[in-house]
């Protein structure tokens, strides 16, 4: 695994921890420093930060081709609750209330449902989001019905061709799965997310991949997630033909509409790249096409805040604004309703819904930029608070072998994922060489030269 990322100490204004009155503004400095605080920005400005990975095990059934876990990962040991606790305040006192948790990992739920509930409660009486990041094959009906009456906010599904699932052999193929989790959610009042890794074998299928997304009411939000080099997957460097223009322009071929990715932006343009469309009976229009109209909606919002906690109170604060401001609260709400008319057909023969579309650009871990670290708005909760992700993706190992501090009643004690229990000390050992480690709790390159050493002897 490539380890040549930026020191600690130069990365991610956006981690560092609150001590001033607006927390949207280490964030919002980020972006300013690297000419990224347009008018079309909404980080920085209406949130302090876009989500927070609290990776809650290691563990994983899949091995996909490409994965951002280390060699090492499946050989620590899962954080205990009061670790996981412990970080959860973290990421509170960074971004306060609002801000969206994605319990992760490896996969969540190899972990106790139990557990799952208990982080789900404690995620909502903290007043922020939780969201269940997984790939669905333990994510059953009743699994999810359990979160759900937990606090469970969101669930994002992860599906795509580099998990090599038995049986299938396309995105097409893949569908089925996705309708079965679609299902899974139905009456329980979770929104539900798709996530898709794009590579070079499932580039030319993206299209229909997008068709089939826009054509399913039940999902509220759509991610494509662009192959990086990093982690411990066989795949390394991404194919020439995979950019961010040419990935947006497959999702917009399969909505069979322009999208405008350039109207309003979520962090660093390098970075991602977003969408909102409204959506009914096969048909999609974009919400973005007011390119002048978008932004001045976007000033007058940030000029009606009155948060103190970093997080605009969309609601509350668009009443504001039109109550200031009525003409272009009138232009806005005639905007949306061309929107919904242009849908035509679709009107008699679906719902109207409204799905957000994000293609992420994950940077390689050779080959951290900077700016982008600087500006980043997907951070992941460490022993020493919130990380870039890439960044964490290119310096996985030391932040696993880092104690965590835990603050209890007889007074601190330490936890270290390579050992299994709460120790008395911060000087716990590094995480043991992989080439001692089983077969069995190796995955990705590392699997792949075991066992050819084991074919070879």
């Amino acid at each position: 695994m490539k380890d040549t990322a930026p020191t600690l100490s130069s990365v991610i204004p956006a981690g560092r921890k609150f001590t001033g009155t607006d927390r949207r503004a280490p964030l919002r400095g980020g972006l300013h420093g690297c000419g990224e605080y347009g008018a079309g920005q909404t980080a920085g400005r209406f949130y302090p930060i876009a989500c927070v990975a609290l990776e809650v095990t290691q563990r994983c059934n899949l091995d996909c081709t490409l994965c951002y876990l280390s060699d090492r990962a499946e050989m620590t040991y899962d954080p205990p609750l009061s670790v996981l606790f412990a970080r959860l305040a973290t990421i509170h006192s960074h971004y306060g209330p609002g801000v969206s948790v994605q319990l992760t990992g490896g996969d969540p739920t190899l972990r106790k449902v139990e557990d799952l509930e208990a982080l789900c409660r404690e995620i909502r009486s903290l007043n922020m989001r939780s969201c269940l990041m997984t790939n669905g094959i333990r994510a059953s009906r009743a699994f999810l019905t359990r979160l759900a009456a937990a606090g469970l906010d969101d669930v994002a599904f992860h599906v795509d061709m580099t998990q090599e699932r038995n049986g299938f052999n396309s995105e097409a193929e893949l569908n089925v799965v996705r309708r079965a989790y679609i299902r899974h959610t139905r009456g329980l009042g979770l929104r539900v997310l798709f996530n898709t890794t794009v590579f070079g074998g499932n580039f030319d299928e993206l299209p229909a991949l997008a068709q089939f997304m826009r054509d399913c009411p039940e999902v509220s939000f759509v991610s494509f997630q662009m192959q990086a080099d990093t982690g411990r997957g066989m795949l390394r460097e991404r194919p020439d033909a995979i950019t961010q223009d040419s990935v947006m322009a497959a999702v917009e071929a399969g909505y069979e509409t322009p999208l405008h990715f350039d109207t309003a932006a979520v962090g660093h343009a390098k970075c991602n790249r977003y969408a909102s469309v409204v959506t009914a009976g096969g048909r999609a229009v974009s919400l973005l096409s007011a390119k002048r109209l978008t932004h001045k909606v976007i000033a007058a919002l940030s000029k009606v805040d009155q948060s103190a906690d970093g997080h605009i109170d969309t609601r509350d604060s668009v009443w504001r604004m039109v109550r200031r401001n009525p003409l272009l609260a009138l232009r806005a709400g005639l905007h949306l309703l061309g929107c919904v008319m242009r849908l035509g057909q679709g009107l008699l023969q679906g719902p109207v819904r409204r799905q957000s579309v994000f293609i992420h650009n994950f940077m390689a871990a050779d080959a951290l930029e900077e700016d982008r670290c600087a500006s980043c708005v997907f951070m992941v909760a460490t022993a020493n608070g919130p990380l870039s992700m890439c960044v964490h993706n290119a310096q996985r190992d030391m932040h696993l072998a880092a104690p965590d501090r835990v603050d209890g009643p007889t007074g601190p004690s330490w936890w270290n994922a390579a050992v299994p229990r709460l120790s008395g000390g911060p000087d716990l050992p590094d995480l043991n060489d992989p080439s001692l480690a089983p077969l069995k709790r190796l995955k990705g390159q590392m699997r792949a030269m075991r066992r050819n050493q084991k074919d070879a002897s």
